[in-house]
């Protein structure tokens, strides 16, 4: 026999003991419990998604899966973990256990690099993006799937990441214009050489002894790899600004997202390369500089 477990109970329940991270903030009480109640009907949905749907009609061995599921939340465990699904730009990404979460912040670093195909390639025009850092292939695919003239190439270290950018490029019927490598930053890209139209990444850019002081819920349920950025935290963005211009074509584009606080001294970093130019300070919704964007002059 079907049932409607009590809503309110259980979003009160919630609202009580629910603690929700500041880079999650896309969560509430309300769209957590639609989210974990629509996962143990057997339905896969992002709290985004979740909150537009109607609630199913839960068996008695339904409601005892939702009970664990929210006491697995209120427990620490990720919410995209639970529900297998991350909602990014429109996307509903797939997400298992152990992998790192994609941040609603990331979305301006993908929207950069889609304004820039937009405002810059016509709609035939083929158009060639690398991600490096790429995870699950986050930003790479949501790219591919909003320019259609983009050719789509990431790499990353951690294989389980790699193994879940390949689903979600299967996912999103995106086999034919997006490639993943499990490598390290430009390696699997020497033939690529001179040739690259966009360079995007969202790099680790916290330092080692910051990483060790992350909250619970990030530091026990999602890789380590994708945080730490060295001593400094900025290991990755000295070899961005670096080597990028060794694989864009001149008036190619470098976009990498940055973390609160080091945009003015990695803007200085690019100016002092000698090779960008326009170079730019991007800001998110709270006026803080989240994205870097400069064009290779020579």
């Amino acid at each position: 026999m079907s049932q409607l477990p009590n809503f309110e109970n259980l979003l009160a329940l919630l609202q009580s003991d629910l603690s929700i991270l500041p880079d999650k903030s896309e969560e509430t009480p309300d769209n957590t419990l639609r989210a974990l109640w629509h996962r143990a009907a057997g339905q896969y949905v992002s709290p985004i998604v979740a909150a537009r749907l109607e609630l199913p009609l839960l068996n008695q061995e339904q409601s005892h899966y939702l009970n664990e599921l929210i006491s697995h939340r209120l427990s620490g465990i990720p919410l995209a973990h639970l529900t297998e699904r991350q909602h990014f730009l429109g996307l509903e990404y797939i997400v298992n256990k152990g992998l790192y979460i994609p941040r609603k912040e990331t979305e301006l670093l993908a929207s950069v690099a889609i304004d820039v195909v937009n405002n810059n390639y016509a709609l035939d025009q083929p158009v060639t993006l690398i991600d490096l850092c790429t995870g699950i292939g986050t930003v790479a695919l949501a790219v591919s799937h909003h320019c259609g003239n983009v050719r789509v190439f990431g790499s990353d270290i951690y294989t389980p990441a790699i193994d879940a950018a390949l689903v979600n490029t299967a996912h999103f019927n995106l086999a034919e214009r997006a490639t993943f490598f499990n490598d390290d930053l430009f390696n699997p890209f020497e033939s690529l050489r001179g040739e690259v139209d966009i360079i995007v990444s969202a790099p680790p850019y916290i330092s080692s002894a910051k990483v060790k002081n992350m909250a619970e819920e990030i530091a026990q349920h999602e890789p380590e790899e994708a945080f730490d950025a060295g001593p400094f935290g900025l290991s990755i963005f000295n070899q961005l600004i670096s080597i990028a211009p060794d694989y864009l074509r001149v008036g190619g584009v470098l976009i990498f997202e940055c973390g609160l606080g080091q945009g003015e001294f990695l803007a200085k970093r690019i100016r002092s390369n000698g090779r960008y130019t326009n170079i730019e300070q991007l800001c998110d919704e709270h006026n803080n500089v989240r994205v870097l964007k400069a064009i290779l002059e020579k």
